[in-house]
């Protein structure tokens, strides 16, 4: 792989400044690769951590985000938690054995991958590295180049 340049992503959801996102170039296949830094995800606005706040306040643990969300970041946290709510089947067959095996709603399964991995941080990257997926989606990026 080689670097061949980056572009501008936003730090927030509501816009403003941007950091840059490194691009790589794979010289047999002709693909380019992006690659996030750990405290981002995929295809949103926000960062892991305010994320993992906006779900400990959803399934109730913890104290919740401070400072509070903008309404902005309001929305993209509740964007964020349907996603995951439509996703707690995929979710629970992904983590397996890490979590209990009866498990009915997406509040459980948080409090869950909270006590079991930790971090969502942590869950991002056992998802990435083991079954080629992410929190809220499985991406075209995650498959193999055809």
């Amino acid at each position: 792989m080689h670097r061949h340049g980056s572009y501008g992503r936003y730090l927030k959801p509501k816009g403003g400044g941007k950091f840059p996102m490194q691009r790589y170039l794979c010289l047999p296949c002709g693909h380019t690769v992006s690659v996030l830094p750990t405290n981002r995800l995929p295809y949103r606005p926000l960062e892991v951590e305010r994320l993992q706040g906006g779900f400990d306040a959803q399934a109730e643990v913890g104290t919740g985000l401070d400072p509070p969300p903008e309404p902005i970041e309001a929305g993209c946290l509740q964007r964020a938690w349907s996603r995951f709510l439509a996703r707690v089947k995929v979710l629970q067959d992904a983590f397996g054995q890490i979590l209990p095996a009866e498990l009915h709603t997406a509040q459980q399964l948080w409090k869950e991958l909270r006590r079991g991995v930790g971090s969502a941080e942590s869950m991002l990257r056992f998802l990435a590295r083991h079954c080629k997926r992410s929190l809220l989606g499985d991406y075209a990026c995650w498959r193999p180049a055809s």
